[in-house]
C-alpha cells in the first residue's frame, strides 16, 4: 500500500510540473526547422544572428498563468537560418507604460513555480535584481530590473554554459564592429 501512495504521489509531482512547464519543442544547440515549420522563418537580427517571436500561450498552452503579454524570444546563431542552432530561449514580459504586467508578477511567479522559489523580499513588486539556476546542462536566469525610467525589464533567460559563451562572444563582436563604425564616422 505504502508503494502506491508513492508511486501516485510521484505520478502526481512529475505531471504537474510537465503541465506547468513550457514545450518549447527545440533545445539549446538545436536546428530550428522544427519550429520553423510549425510557425514561421525566423528574423534575421545581426548577421549570424536569427530570432523568432512567439507569443508564450502558443508554447505553454497548459501554463494558465501566461498570457499573450509574455512572449517567448528564440534566439539563433548561424550564416544561414537553415544551418542556424538554437543559443537562447528568453521569456519576456511586454509591459506598457505603467508597468502593467511586470506588476503582475506573472513572469517571476512561473519562474518561482517551474525553477525554484528565489528570495524576492517583503515585496515582490519592487525586486530590482536576478536569480540564477544551474539546472543539469541549462542555465537559467530570471530577471527584474527597474531601469532610470522606472520600466520594468523582467525576463527569463535559458542557454547552456556553451552557447551562452557563443552568444557572449558574438555579442562582444558586434560591438567592437559597432565600435569600430563610430570611430570611422
Amino acid at each position: 500500500m505504502k508503494n502506491l501512495i508513492k508511486l501516485f504521489v510521484v505520478f502526481f509531482l512529475t505531471t504537474t510540473y510537465a503541465n506547468a512547464a513550457c514545450d518549447f519543442i527545440i533545445d539549446i544547440g538545436d536546428k530550428g526547422q522544427k519550429l520553423f515549420d510549425k510557425f514561421m522563418p525566423p528574423l534575421p537580427m545581426f548577421e549570424g544572428q536569427y530570432m523568432l517571436p512567439i507569443e508564450s500561450t502558443e508554447v505553454c498552452p497548459n501554463e494558465q498563468s501566461l498570457n499573450e503579454m509574455i512572449a517567448v524570444e528564440y534566439v539563433f546563431l548561424g550564416e544561414k537560418e537553415e544551418s542556424s542552432n538554437l543559443a537562447a530561449i528568453r521569456m519576456i514580459a511586454l509591459n506598457d507604460g505603467k508597468n502593467t504586467e511586470a506588476n503582475k508578477l506573472t513572469l517571476m511567479n512561473y519562474a518561482k513555480k517551474v525553477y525554484g522559489n528565489f528570495d524576492t523580499g517583503q515585496n515582490p513588486k519592487i525586486f530590482n535584481s536576478y536569480n540564477v539556476w544551474e539546472k543539469g546542462d541549462k542555465i537559467i536566469v530570471y530577471q527584474r530590473l527597474i531601469d532610470p525610467e522606472e520600466m520594468i525589464n523582467e525576463e527569463i533567460y535559458i542557454s547552456n554554459k556553451e552557447y551562452d559563451e557563443k552568444l557572449g562572444i558574438f555579442y562582444s563582436n558586434v560591438e567592437m564592429m559597432e565600435a569600430e563604425k563610430n570611430d570611422e564616422n
